[in-house]
């Protein structure tokens, strides 16, 4: 709590719904409870409204209701300042009575009500500027009991709603992830079939580069009788020695043979 009030240069201008959010990250389960634009009563006894009603739920610190104005702009806080009356409505039923603002709304103290208390929101951090007194609070009416009960079911619907909406959210999430993961294994065999088959073509010009130009494109044989053939090429490969022995001496005599044939004399039989 600050013992001195200086006026702010400027203003920070915040919306109802940022102090709001403020409110409930610091005023929170499991120390306090907080209900929004709480009526004086429900149906035709709703009357005036308070912006949040709030409920210490800890007997340690007094089990105090609190009662809470939003203001986000100056002229909106001078006509409330102007007649604190209308607040009594609701104001009679709490231990203490806030003004909850952005930083430099309330520019005059003086014009705050001296039991109500300021607290200014700065969008991160919450600054007391004067503690609200404790009053002597009236006993709770039926008529504002159904009014906190209805603002309390509608805060409870609205926390369903919002683990509701993670759950689908963490779900879609989930499902994204799932698909993306699919995604890449298929992306990723993909590019190992890819791989596969740009390894053949590149081998199947070699082999077309080795046999001629243009020449495998026109063979009218059965490409399989051409597989089985270089298989067999294969096979034998490690056997060719014996022929290549055979041709060889085939060669050398029918050299020798052809070397007689052109020693021996004309008209010879």
């Amino acid at each position: 709590m600050t013992d001195l009030f200086t006026k702010p240069a400027k203003a920070i201008r915040l919306k109802a719904s940022d102090i709001r959010a403020g409110m409930k990250k610091r005023w929170c389960d499991p120390q306090w409870a907080i209900m929004w634009e709480v009526g004086e009563g429900t149906g035709a006894m709703s009357g005036r409204y308070a912006d949040a009603v709030m409920m210490s739920l800890w007997p340690s610190r007094g089990l105090e209701l609190h009662g809470v104005e939003i203001k986000i702009s100056r002229s909106d806080w001078k006509r409330e300042a102007a007649d604190p009356s209308k607040a009594e409505a609701i104001a009679r039923y709490c231990d203490r009575w806030w003004v909850h603002t952005p930083p430099g709304i309330v520019d005059d103290l003086s014009d705050l009500p001296p039991a109500w208390g300021l607290r200014e929101f700065d969008g991160k951090r919450w600054t007391t500027i004067r503690e609200a007194e404790k009053t002597h609070a009236e006993q709770i009416s039926r008529s504002f009991l159904a009014a906190m009960l209805r603002r309390a079911d509608g805060v409870m619907q609205g926390m369903i709603a919002d683990a509701t909406r993670e759950a689908r959210e963490i779900s879609h999430a989930e499902a994204e992830r799932q698909r993306a993961q699919f995604k890449q294994q298929v992306d990723d065999a993909v590019k190992r079939r890819t791989a596969v088959l740009e390894e053949s073509a590149a081998n199947v010009a070699k082999f077309e580069a080795a046999f001629g130009e243009g020449q495998a494109a026109s063979w009218n044989t059965d490409p399989v009788a051409w597989g089985r053939a270089a298989r067999a090429l294969a096979d034998c490969r490690d056997g060719f020695s014996p022929l290549v022995a055979r041709l060889r001496k085939a060669a050398d005599e029918i050299e020798a043979l052809e070397g007689l044939a052109k020693n021996q004399p004309e008209g010879a039989a």
